[in-house]
């Protein structure tokens, strides 16, 4: 954001015409960039405006839909949360006036909203104090304590549900009338009144244990509060929203690294407005295997289109795991290396053995697992020494297989099963043995598609997913819960803390939430005031 120039009158007397007219060409720059960045603010206020205005008429449109009972339901729960997502982008474009110091949701707001309802007087009550660090007035004088606001959310711990009641606490000075009172705390979602505890859960049980959000809500009224599932939804958009720049962080470290792999799945995508659903895909990225960043990164897409790996990938320029999907062709021109999969190679001798259709899949499989022996002996070695028992050990059995399938391609008819298991290796050689020369390269790309399997469980609560924009929020929390879990942390916590931290964390520290630097007792640092 640009500062304002000041300009002493006194100084302007002293000045030559030279001085004068640069001044005056440094000021027209900063008038010409201070009215970029307010075209650009407005054209994605416009953006998002339309865009609110299309998702409220699919909102009204979908009431006509022919869709059964379960799809209904995910279709609301997923507009309210797009809607929720879009308009917290709008008020971080647009920010409200702020109002006076010490006001909490309490205070009116130009839109009228329904009146919350109160939360339930069964649940148990932990209070929190909130007083000034000093009670004693500028002017001398003790302040005396006059009142209290009280502010309630809703905490929930796996299987029970507390209200926090928030005491803030009013001071005033006898002698000067003046009203001191803490700040309201922070909260991921401003004036709501659910705890970055409850949200955590609403968030790795919807993305993580792939409970669809009417579920939940069925599992909260047996406990006794009754959360409506568009209120649910709508804390879902909001807090994905207030999370997508630590993915981007995410995704900006990890394409620092010159070794990735890359795979993609198929999910059904709900077009709203049509009642039908087409197939879409959720590509997964990752560093290397033997890299020391554990993370991966989910990127939805409407379509397998090579174009969305390369609009991922951007500028990326290393060395790429993935199969032989041909929508990589592209980025390998452009520079990316191709590194092969072993593991797909293998699976075409291994099908062609469990069929009992051929002699010669038996025989690639014990050469192939010959290599699988020697990546186990140097698993925990260094990329330098692992590369040295590669090229002392790995190339000779890699040349013998090549050799041998030569020869057994030249005695094999064209269009059959063997041949093409054959073909399949034999046209992907280099690719496939590349590993050997760069100690920094697995063997194949089982890791990423190890990542995949957590997509293959959700895909049969899902259903579909509801739209793009809530494919993409998925991919996105996804990416931080499955990068959680790779650095051994419970997602929940993890959850819980950033969404607690990330209110007041400076945007130039975003990396320290990051997953593979978070531990577990970082409550509270680097937060600023």
């Amino acid at each position: 954001m640009m500062t304002a120039m000041v300009i002493d009158p006194q100084q302007l007397q002293h000045m030559d015409a030279q001085q004068l007219c640069a001044l005056a060409e440094g000021l027209m720059v900063k008038l010409m960039d201070k009215d970029q960045e307010i075209h650009f603010k407005q054209t994605k206020i416009d953006l998002l405006t339309h865009e609110i205005a299309r998702y409220k008429r699919l909102q009204f449109a979908a009431k006509s839909e022919k869709l059964h009972a379960d799809q209904r339901s995910l279709l609301d729960e997923t507009l309210d949360a797009d809607l929720a997502a879009l308009e917290a982008e709008l008020q971080a474009l647009s920010p409200a006036p702020a109002g006076p110091a010490g006001s909490d949701d309490t205070a009116d707001t130009p839109k009228a909203k329904p009146r919350r309802t109160a939360l339930p007087a069964h649940l148990p009550r932990v209070e929190i104090a909130h007083e000034p660090q000093s009670t004693a007035c500028g002017c001398g004088w003790q302040m005396k304590r006059i009142g209290e606001d009280v502010s309630e959310k809703l905490d929930y711990t796996p299987g029970t549900f507390t209200v926090e009641r928030h005491v803030r606490g009013k001071w005033a000075c006898v002698a000067c009338q003046k009203l001191v009172q803490a700040p309201v705390p922070a909260q991921i979602i401003d004036k709501g009144i659910p705890t970055s505890n409850l949200l955590a859960n609403v968030l790795v049980a919807k993305y993580g244990d792939h409970l669809p959000l009417y579920r939940l809500e069925e599992i909260y009224a047996r406990e006794g509060v009754p959360l409506p599932r568009s209120t649910l939804a709508q804390r879902v958009g909001q807090c994905g929203a207030q999370l997508q720049p630590l993915v981007d962080a995410l995704k900006a470290e990890m394409l620092t690294h010159t070794v990735l792999h890359a795979d993609e799945t198929p999910v059904e995508m709900l077009k709203p407005g049509t009642g039908k659903t087409h197939r879409a895909y959720l590509w997964a990225y990752s560093p290397g295997a033997f890299e020391t960043m554990k993370a991966v990164v989910y990127d939805f897409a409407e379509s397998r289109s090579g174009e969305h790996a390369r609009a991922f990938l951007g500028d990326w320029r290393g060395s790429l795991i993935c199969d032989d999907y041909g929508g990589y062709k592209a980025s390998f021109a452009k520079g990316i290396t191709e590194v092969g999969c072993m593991a797909h190679a293998r699976r075409k001798f291994f099908e062609l053995n469990a069929n009992g259709t051929s002699q010669i899949a038996g025989q690639a499989l014990q050469t192939i697992a010959l290599l699988y022996d020697i990546e186990r002996e140097t698993q925990e070695l260094s990329a330098e020494d692992r590369q040295a028992i590669r090229q002392d050990k790995s190339r000779r059995i890699a040349d013998a297989l090549h050799g041998w399938m030569l020869a057994q391609r030249s005695q094999v008819a064209n269009g059959g099963a063997t041949a093409k298991a054959l073909d399949y290796s034999l046209k992907r050689w280099q690719a496939l043995k590349r590993f050997i020369d760069d100690g920094r390269l697995p063997i194949d790309n089982n890791w990423i598609e190890n990542q995949m399997r957590p997509i293959a469980i959700g895909r049969k609560n899902w259903l579909f997913a509801g739209s793009l924009l809530a494919g993409q929020r998925a991919a996105a929390i996804m990416s931080l819960i499955q990068s959680a879990k790779l650095n051994g942390h419970d997602p929940h916590a993890y959850l819980r803390d950033v969404l607690r931290r990330l209110s007041t964390h400076k945007a130039s520290q975003i990396g320290d939430l990051l997953p593979h630097r978070w531990a577990p007792g970082q409550l509270r640092q680097n937060i600023s005031a």
